[in-house]
């Protein structure tokens, strides 16, 4: 238990830097970096205002149709959800990818100690996820309901315990992935293509979850005579899918009796027991993974051959081979890929997934976009734009460096070729996200070729001022000093302050094209659209070049 205590202690203090947070905050000129950090949180307060106002909508409505606790349960699946999404990337990352293990495999430490101490640095990064979620929903209906002193204290302990069997069951599937994607020589290949399928299989339950629900409500009126009788109907029928959810829900509704204590005892003795299982499966499996991950490949050639130094070195541009480097870091690292890649096709998955499930409320508008593309186009290419910024590429593009961004300053490498290079590599990421957004906009509403064109040229090039605002906040505080790749790209501050001026961006582009949307003709829109995407880059450009200038030369 000792060990236990101790490595739970190191590893918090090295997931959230703890001693280099003190020692910043003593540091006058690093506590800039906190005023910020409290700005952007203090931003985000009106749009939260707004969607806790919505949620009070949402309750008024269940209350209505005299089903109160399905408004509760819809808060505890979406966070229990949202926990099970990230945490199959958050376990990845933790378990396999962490720098540390080269240190704590060797030692006489056993392995559910180490998934143990890392499961619980998890938890607590799961807090900032499902607390958020979840409490909006637990405030409105005890606020609004009178709720006893008993509903709180239920409460409390089910918003400590929501994560705990979302992120077992994501530990326990990750782990018999990488057991038995352990294939020499084609591991991260299966890795990363089974992680991206994985997580459409997750998106696809999700929404046919969705379609089943909607059917249901569509049941007629033996449908409605039910839900007058039974009070808590919809969170049967949810319950089916996850019944976790509905024992949560079932505990706070009924908190005033028996059951309410029983489905409490219920929803933590399953996470109890998960656990459990998951810290026994993890002595059999959680090494055979890690082991596999760790090893050096071989050469596979039994014979040997005289290679030319001509066939042996290709000669590229600068930049070419840097955007070539930065490209194959992404794909090798599965943290990264599934940031940055599945952050640009994970919306065009939705609309397409949303369409194939069923969702009666997209015919209208498919029937509309065929009519009008132009209402498609410019949203598209706002989309596209956007993911230029959430896929996270250009505002970690010094970051994911780490301890050897030395070598990139001391290269002899210009500084143009170096923006020419990254911007490059999250484009390429970008042509990905096109290809879906395309994609899934022609499976929607069938647009023409022109359009296609627009949208793709339109939308990379205003890619490139998004990824170069990016550049531009990682340059000035990259964050170089990690021991897990997830620092480097979801943990990263640089992340939340781009994606926050890229909104502002947007925000300023999109105010202008509803300005002159009835004023002029839709062609002109678009041909002023792209002389602002580059002049803007080539402002940036400008910027980059003389901030990365000094920066190489200022930075430790």
């Amino acid at each position: 238990m000792n060990k236990m205590i101790s490595l739970i202690k190191v590893d918090i203090n090295n997931t959230y830097g703890l001693s280099t947070m003190a020692h910043s905050l003593k540091d006058k000129k690093s506590r800039w970096r906190f005023i910020i950090f409290g700005i952007l949180m203090m931003s985000l307060i009106p749009t939260y205002i707004m969607l806790i106002r919505a949620l009070g909508n949402m309750y008024d409505a269940s209350i209505q149709i005299g089903q109160r606790s399905y408004f509760l349960q819809m808060g505890i699946f979406a966070s229990q959800i949202l926990v099970f999404v990230f945490g199959i990337i958050y376990v990845m990352s933790k378990y396999y990818f962490s720098n540390d293990l080269d240190q704590l495999v060797p030692l006489p430490i056993k392995s559910s100690h180490i998934l143990g101490s890392k499961f619980v640095t998890l938890m607590i990064s799961e807090y900032l996820t499902s607390l958020p979620i979840i409490l909006p929903f637990i405030l409105i209906y005890g606020i609004r309901g009178k709720e006893g002193i008993l509903y709180w204290i239920y409460s409390f302990l089910l918003a400590l315990g929501i994560p705990v069997l979302p992120l077992v069951i994501a530990s326990i599937l990750v782990m018999i992935f990488m057991k038995y994607t352990n294939i020499k020589g084609k591991k991260d290949l299966l890795r990363i293509v089974g992680s991206s399928i994985f997580l459409f299989l997750i998106l696809f339950i999700q929404f046919q979850m969705q379609s089943i629900m909607q059917k249901v409500i569509a049941g007629g009126d033996e449908f409605y005579i039910n839900l007058a009788k039974n009070s808590n109907l919809l969170v049967m029928k949810l319950g089916v899918v996850f019944p976790p959810s509905m024992w949560g829900t079932l505990s706070l509704v009924n908190y005033g009796n028996f059951s309410g204590l029983s489905y409490v005892l219920l929803f933590f003795l399953v996470s109890i027991i998960g656990y459990i299982i998951m810290i026994l499966l993890s002595e059999k499996i959680f090494f055979d993974g890690l082991i596999g991950n760790m090893e050096v490949s071989s050469s596979k050639s039994r014979g040997s051959r005289i290679i030319g130094i001509k066939d042996s070195i290709k000669i590229n541009k600068p930049y070419i081979s840097l955007a070539k480097k930065e490209v194959k870091i992404l794909f090798r690292t599965p943290v990264y890929l599934l940031n940055s890649v599945g952050g640009v096709i994970i919306l065009p998955a939705v609309l397409v997934m949303s369409t194939v499930t069923g969702d009666e409320s997209l015919e209208l508008l498919t029937k509309v976009l065929g009519e009008f593309p132009h209402f498609i186009v410019l949203p598209a290419i706002g989309m596209i734009v956007f993911l230029g910024m959430l896929n996270s590429i250009g505002c970690t593009t010094f970051s994911r460096e780490g301890k050897n961004f030395w070598i990139q300053r001391t290269l002899p490498i210009r500084i143009e070729d170096q923006i020419i290079g990254r911007v490059l590599s999250s484009l390429i990421i970008q042509l990905v996200g096109i290809v879906a957004m395309i994609g899934s906009i022609f499976f929607i509403a069938k647009i023409r070729l022109g359009n296609i064109l627009i949208i793709a040229i339109l939308g990379l090039l205003g890619s490139i001022p998004m990824t170069q605002i990016g550049m531009i906040i990682d340059i000035l505080r990259p964050l170089l000093i990690w021991d897990n790749p997830q620092k480097a790209m979801k943990q990263n501050l640089n992340v939340l302050i781009g994606m926050g001026v890229g909104f502002l961006y947007g925000g300023i582009l999109t105010f202008l094209t509803i300005k002159l949307f009835d004023k002029i003709d839709i062609n002109y829109i678009y041909i002023i659209l792209a002389l602002i995407f580059i002049l803007s880059s080539y402002i940036l450009y400008i910027i980059l070049k003389k901030l990365i200038s000094k920066q190489f030369i200022e930075l430790q």
